[in-house]
């Protein structure tokens, strides 16, 4: 796996320095939103997430074109924010086997040829045409999808056991702890943006950052883990929600205007 995020990193060097910034804040802005205030925003951001694989269906699956993206993306959006705790718990559910398979399955990732040296990617001619940056993400992806499926063919069944048990604590989690679930994979995956964010602002000055990270697991683990943590107690302490006043008048009382008795419920609207 970690081979993949290196090809990643040789082919952002050949994009275009402009890319490399406009990128990375496209990605890391969104991030800070996810990983602070993601519980608080789920509804615009699963409603969003829902728009997009609307969108990428109606163009790639269904009808190619753009009333059928712009069909299916409205029609993913409202889906999205119909079930949109289920789709919380089963995205928590999924990062979690993502990451455990990430994890687990590193020694079953065949080594293939040797990284190409700064020097050697300094050398190629910048890449700046949509359409070759287009043809480079789709070999890139292509080329992940069949060692990703590669490695699935060698992992034993125990380790997918493994990962299955982990996506079920999960969503259990999901039922019995809604909002700590929900408030952790946002934080986790704002997290996750953040860091991609951030590796496209350092390669703009050749820094390679995935390079250091895989020379670097531990470190980068932890300040991974301490970044997630971080997000998922501020999301539960501070992300509660003003509370509203809803006032219940109970006839046969003494107090209030009337002879009625006024009784001040307050309701936490983002706690459910």
């Amino acid at each position: 796996m970690l081979e993949i995020f290196q090809n990643l990193e040789q082919m952002i060097n050949r994009f275009s320095p402009w890319l490399h910034i406009a990128s990375g804040v496209v990605f890391l802005l969104p991030g800070l939103c996810i990983w602070i205030a993601g519980h608080s925003l789920r509804k615009i951001f699963i409603a969003l997430a829902g728009l997009a694989a609307g969108i990428v269906v109606g163009l790639f699956v269904i009808g190619r074109n753009v009333f059928s993206a712009s069909l299916s993306g409205g029609l993913a959006a409202l889906i999205a924010l119909i079930f949109e705790k289920v789709l919380v718990v089963l995205l928590a559910a999924a990062l979690a086997a993502a990451i455990a398979f990430t994890i687990l399955a590193e020694p079953y990732f065949t080594q293939t040829e040797a990284v190409e040296t700064q020097n050697d990617i300094s050398a190629q001619t910048t890449t700046i045409d949509p359409n070759e940056i287009l043809q480079e993400v789709k070999t890139f992806g292509l080329d992940a999808g069949e060692k990703i499926k590669q490695a699935g063919t060698r992992v034993p069944v125990y380790t997918w056991a493994i990962i299955a048990a982990v996506a079920a604590v999960l969503l259990v989690c999901g039922i019995a702890l809604w909002r700590f679930t929900s408030s952790l994979f946002f934080s986790v995956a704002g997290t996750m943006v953040i860091f991609l964010g951030m590796i496209l602002l350092l390669s703009y000055k050749g820094a390679e950052p995935i390079s250091h990270i895989r020379s670097n697991p531990l470190i980068s683990a932890a300040v991974f883990l301490a970044m997630a943590a971080f997000g998922t107690i501020v999301q539960l302490l501070l992300c509660k929600g003003k509370k509203e006043k809803i006032t219940k008048i109970k006839p046969g009382g003494k107090k209030g205007k009337g002879g009625k008795e006024a009784k001040i419920v307050e309701h936490d609207w983002r706690s459910a």
